[in-house]
C-alpha cells in the first residue's frame, strides 16, 4: 500500500481552501463523489473540543484569539501612514493565501486495499502529537476522517503556523515558526527561496515520522516505504478525486460567498438610499415649515404696512388741518394788531402798559409757531 501525505493551502482556481468541505458544512447533494448514507461514519474534531462548533467557526475563533492583536496593530499603522485601503478584516487575513490555514491530506492505500478507518485515525493523532511537539508554533485546528467518499478512507487535517515576534505578539508565519523550532535550510550556504526553504526539510521529517508511526502499528511490511516520484506516478486516484471534490466544494463556497457579498452590498446601498430619503424628507419638511412661516410673516407684514400707510395718511391730513388752522390764527392776530395800532394813541398809560404786555405774549406765540 502506498502512503499519501499532501500539504497545500490554496488552489490556483479558487484560492484558499475552505474547511466546509471537511466537516460537510455544505449541501452534499451536489457532491457526486460523496455517499450520504455513509456520512454518519465520518469523524470530526476541532481544537476547541466543542463537537457542535463548525470547523469554520472554530478557525475564526482561533484567529481572533491568536492574531487579533497583530492585525489591529498592523491596521493602525496603515491608518497612521494614510493608507486605509490596506486595512484588512480578520476574515480577509484568515483567507489570505499567505496566512490561511494549511491543509494536509493523509491516506494509506487505495479503494481496493486500505487500513481500517480507526487505525488511520490513530495514526493521524500520533502524527498530530509529533508535529505539535516538534514545532511549538504549529497548531492543529481540525481533523476530519472521511469514509463516505469513493476510494480509501482519508483524513483532512488543517493547521496554522504561529510565530511570536520580538514584542511577544503572535501572528501567522510558517517560515518564522519553523526557524524558531530550529529547522534548518536544505542548503544553508545558499540564499533562502522557493527551492531552498525550511518547509522542505520539515516535510521530509514529517514523512519519515509518519513512516515510523506506521511501523509502530505493524504496517511496515504492507507499505511502500520509498515515495514514488511524482513525475512517474502522478497523483493517486483517491488523492486526485479528493482534490477535485474540494475544488468543487470551494467553487460552491465561492459562489455562496459572492452571493452573500452581493446581497450585503445591496442591503448597504438600500439602507443608504433609505437614510438619504429620510434625510431629504426631513429637510423638505423643514423647508416647508420655513416657507409657511415666511408666508405668514409676509401676510402679517402686508397687513401691518397697510395699517401704517393708512395711519400716516390720516396723520398727514391732521397735520395739514393744523397748519391751516395756524395760518388762520396768524392772520387773525395780524388783524387784531392792526386794530390795536389804530387806537393805541388814545389809551391811558396803564392801558398802554397792558397792551405792551399783550404784544410780548403775541410775539412769543409767533416764535412758537
Amino acid at each position: 500500500m502506498r502512503m499519501t501525505i499532501h500539504n497545500a493551502r490554496t488552489s490556483k482556481r479558487f484560492g484558499a481552501f475552505t474547511p466546509r468541505h471537511n466537516d460537510r458544512n455544505f449541501n452534499i447533494s451536489h457532491a457526486e463523489h460523496i455517499d450520504p448514507e455513509r456520512t454518519g461514519g465520518n469523524i470530526y474534531w476541532n481544537w476547541t473540543g466543542n463537537p457542535q462548533m463548525t470547523f469554520e467557526d472554530a478557525e475564526k475563533l482561533f484567529y481572533e484569539q491568536y492574531c487579533r492583536t497583530h492585525l489591529d496593530a498592523k491596521n493602525a499603522r496603515y491608518v497612521a501612514q494614510r493608507h486605509p485601503e490596506r486595512v484588512r478584516t480578520m476574515d480577509e487575513y484568515r483567507q489570505n493565501p499567505r496566512t490561511c490555514p494549511e491543509e494536509t491530506l493523509l491516506m494509506i492505500g487505495n479503494k481496493n486495499e486500505y487500513v481500517p478507518a480507526k487505525t488511520l485515525q490513530a495514526i493521524c493523532n500520533d502524527l498530530k502529537n509529533w508535529e505539535e511537539k516538534q514545532i511549538p508554533g504549529l497548531k492543529i485546528l481540525n481533523m476530519a476522517l472521511h469514509v463516505d467518499e469513493q476510494g480509501a478512507p482519508h483524513i483532512h487535517m488543517r493547521r496554522a503556523w504561529i510565530y511570536r515576534d520580538e514584542n511577544g505578539v503572535e501572528l501567522i508565519s510558517q517560515g518564522k515558526a519553523l526557524e524558531g523550532a530550529g529547522i534548518p535550510l536544505p542548503h544553508p550556504d545558499r540564499p533562502q527561496g522557493r527551492n531552498n526553504n525550511r518547509k522542505q526539510v520539515f516535510s521530509q521529517q514529517e514523512r519519515q515520522a509518519l513512516y515510523e508511526i506506521c511501523r509502530g502499528y505493524g504496517l511496515e511490511s504492507l507499505l511502500e516505504m520509498q515515495p514514488r516520484e511524482r513525475s512517474k506516478s502522478g497523483q493517486a486516484l483517491t488523492e486526485y478525486q479528493a482534490r477535485q471534490a474540494e475544488e468543487r466544494a470551494n467553487a460552491a463556497e465561492m459562489r455562496i460567498q459572492a452571493a452573500e457579498r452581493a446581497a450585503e452590498q445591496a442591503r448597504r446601498e438600500l439602507n443608504a438610499i433609505q437614510e438619504e430619503n429620510k434625510n431629504l424628507q426631513q429637510q423638505n419638511n423643514e423647508l416647508q415649515q420655513q416657507i409657511e412661516q415666511l408666508q405668514a410673516d409676509r401676510k402679517w407684514n402686508q397687513d401691518s404696512l397697510k395699517m401704517l400707510v393708512e395711519a400716516r395718511s390720516e396723520s398727514n391730513k391732521r397735520l395739514k388741518g393744523i397748519n391751516n388752522a395756524i395760518k388762520d390764527k396768524q392772520r387773525e392776530f395780524e388783524a387784531i394788531k392792526e386794530d390795536v395800532e389804530e387806537v393805541k394813541e388814545y389809551l391811558t398809560e396803564g392801558q398802554q402798559n397792558r397792551l405792551a404786555e399783550i404784544e410780548r405774549e403775541w410775539n412769543d406765540d409767533e416764535r412758537g409757531w
